[in-house]
């Protein structure tokens, strides 16, 4: 065989085989999701919420080779739903409502960062809330306040009687917002094997009011498979 030519297929055949190669390592990750399409709605009348999830949680599986450099990218991406209603009266000049979802991602059970306590379980405890893994995705708090009845020449804005059956002076105020979030949380180092990742969420208040109220969905959860390079910056969680 011709000397030029050997050399052309040895050189053409590296070349195809770095590129296998790295299209290989490129293609290497791993993706599981898992999707709710139970969606929030808010009523154009009342500002009402209704639907979205009545669960509290999004769950999948995923399998990663055993390696030091293997990393989890996990993304909940949800739509949240707040409703807030303060009303205030002569007798009672201000109101507050308070509205909100948080999110926490779980690894085989432990706390995955940004989440307080990262690489641990939860504590649930009201007396350590810092390593709870809680991350609030939106949250009102809503104060309404007046003192104009004190400037109203009317007999029926001091007469509580006349407020519960006609409610002759008032000021109300209601919000309701729908908002799509989405955060990542990071797990490094998960090592190799089938693991469960959990995202959880809490409703505040936790069942909905006259006054508070909030909801959930859609909602997708994404778990993506990296890994890490130290020449790269690697993960660093402060």
């Amino acid at each position: 065989m011709n000397r030029h030519l050997s050399r052309f297929l040895f050189t053409g055949g590296l070349a195809a085989v770095i590129t296998l190669t790295n299209a290989s390592a490129q293609s290497s990750g791993n993706f599981a999701a898992k999707i709710d399409t139970a969606a929030c709605v808010v009523n154009n009348s009342t500002g009402a919420l209704s639907g979205g999830n009545t669960v509290t949680v999004l769950d999948t599986t995923i399998k990663t080779p055993n390696s030091s450099q293997t990393a989890l990218v996990i993304r909940p991406s949800l739509v949240t739903g707040l409703y807030t209603r303060t009303k205030t009266t002569a007798t009672d000049p201000t109101a507050t409502a308070v509205a909100g979802v948080r999110v926490r991602v779980l690894l085989d059970g432990n706390i995955v960062a940004p989440g307080g306590g990262y690489g641990g379980p939860p504590t649930d405890l009201d007396s350590d809330p810092n390593n709870d893994g809680w991350v609030y995705y939106d949250k009102r708090f809503q104060l309404l306040s007046t003192n104009l009845w004190t400037a109203i020449v009317n007999p029926a804005c001091d007469d509580p009687a006349t407020l519960d059956t006609t409610e002759a002076c008032f000021i109300e105020l209601i919000l309701s917002t729908l908002s799509a979030h989405s955060l990542d949380f990071v797990a490094p180092s998960v090592g190799g094997g089938t693991h469960t990742v959990k995202v959880e969420w809490q409703l505040d208040p936790s069942t909905a009011t006259a006054t508070e109220a909030a909801c959930v969905g859609p909602g997708v959860l994404t778990v993506e498979q990296v890994k890490t390079f130290s020449q790269s910056g690697g993960i660093v969680i402060n």
